[in-house]
């Protein structure tokens, strides 16, 4: 586990990897005119305050549950315990870099789902023929493509499915005395449910589902941050601060607190978020919007959502309680965060909304899981492949979960080293809204 590590940090998730996340970001950013900054109110108008009525068949959905099957999928325990990991590992100005990872991020959210959206024609589409098309060769590109999906298995298996039942079984598990078989059974089931109904069942669950959960915690948030209103302007200082101090940690060299809080904010940015891995392509390309632009508008979004929204809520009350200074792991300082307004009631809340959020992050990525095994092997062995996912449910809870981390980072890493090069070779391809009439 010590070599994965190593591999992880250095290499997968070393400046490299930094570096191409903030190239595609930057230049996606460009492409689009600060589409995501100076164009949110376009956004919006042209997504969730459509007046257009997109009506879906029996092969899409609504652009609204596509998102909300999306967010399903990326709002999960990473919005709760990565967020206090980050903090843990980077300091409070993980959150910043967190916050410029997403900014960065929506940009290159619209530039996958835009591609997404305009080759989804294919049979082998998302993301699978724009990755090919990129790589030219024929057999190179379809060699990208077989390891792309070949790491998108993996990751939904470990950081889709294992690592999220894990966090939530033990969190419940912490506060409400829950078995930890007990809660990977009911993960178990409810992917025994959904699953084989496919994005349509995922989709009609999480337009109810997600906004109600969503919002209920976002409240708690709120109720945490303004209990202790008067350490808000020292928690932003804070994350500023933190983000960009030149002192060092335990005798090293001067920078590596930034470093640290630059890396893990973008580690856990994108495991929250999942812009630039290529995964929510699979689930946006299901809608039934016609517009490419508008596709990569409904992407953008959901990471707005997720990160700039929902992680921002979770690091405030963290910080504002001063529960990054009591505790080290994730789910105590969340903990310790809602205790001073729930009282005894906030391991229920969280208990309830981490489990809650597994389970629509792990039936979304049983979605990504079986586009990328059809992809690989056909239908014929589906079954094998949901049997095995529903067991990974169940296992994840009882396991120790650090090995299963350390993998899920790596085919997380590897997913993005396939798509984010992909993006920039066909960047020509993308138009910002204005300039794209399809």
């Amino acid at each position: 586990m010590d070599i994965l590590r190593w591999i992880n940090e250095n290499i997968v998730w070393g400046i490299p990897i930094l570096i191409l996340f903030a190239a595609c970001g930057i230049i996606f950013t460009f492409k689009t005119g600060f589409m995501q900054i100076v164009h949110f109110p376009q956004i919006l108008k042209c997504t969730v305050l459509s007046k257009k009525k997109s009506q879906s068949d029996k092969n899409s959905i609504s652009p609204f549950k596509a998102l909300t099957a999306a967010l399903g999928t990326t709002v999960g325990t990473g919005n709760i315990i990565a967020v206090g990991t980050a903090i843990a590992f980077g300091g409070a100005g993980a959150v910043f870099w967190m916050w410029i990872s997403a900014i960065l991020g929506m940009a290159t959210s619209y530039a996958e789902n835009y591609l997404g959206a305009k080759y989804r024609r294919y049979k082998d589409s998302v993301p699978f023929y724009y990755i090919k098309k990129a790589f030219g060769s024929k057999k190179f590109g379809s060699a990208a493509a077989v390891m792309f999906a070949v790491c998108c298995i993996g990751a939904s298996l470990g950081i889709g499915n294992m690592v999220q039942v894990n966090s939530a079984a033990v969190a419940v598990n912490k506060s409400m005395g829950i078995p930890l078989w007990v809660v990977g059974l009911i993960c178990a089931c409810a992917a025994a449910f959904i699953a084989p109904g496919g994005v349509k069942r995922l989709g009609n669950i999480t337009s109810f589902l997600i906004p109600f959960s969503s919002v209920g915690y976002i409240l708690g948030c709120i109720a945490v941050i303004v209990f202790n209103y008067e350490m808000l302007p020292q928690a932003f200082l804070k994350i500023f601060s933190e983000a960009f101090s030149l002192r060092s940690v335990s005798g090293g060299i001067a920078g590596s607190v930034m470093a640290q809080a630059l890396t893990w904010g973008v580690k856990r940015g994108v495991f929250s978020n999942e812009a630039g891995l290529g995964s929510s392509v699979m689930i946006n390309a299901a809608s039934s919007e016609k517009n490419c632009s508008i596709c990569g508008m409904w992407g953008m979004l959901s990471v707005f959502v997720d990160t700039i929204i929902i992680c921002t809520m979770t690091a405030l009350a963290i910080l504002c309680s001063n529960a990054d200074l009591k505790s080290q792991t994730g789910f105590d300082m969340a903990f310790i965060a809602f205790s001073e307004v729930l009282g005894n009631f906030a391991g229920i809340f969280l208990g309830i909304a981490l489990l809650i959020f597994a389970v629509s992050t792990v039936c979304g990525w049983w979605i990504y899981g079986k586009t990328c095994f059809i992809y690989l092997f056909g239908e014929k062995y589906l079954k094998i492949y949901l049997a095995i996912f529903i067991s990974a449910a169940f296992i994840g809870a009882i396991i120790k979960a650090q090995a299963v981390w350390e993998l899920s980072d790596l085919f997380n890493g590897l997913m993005a080293v396939f798509n984010l090069p992909a993006l920039l070779i066909l960047r020509k391809e993308v138009k910002n809204y204005h300039g794209n009439k399809d």
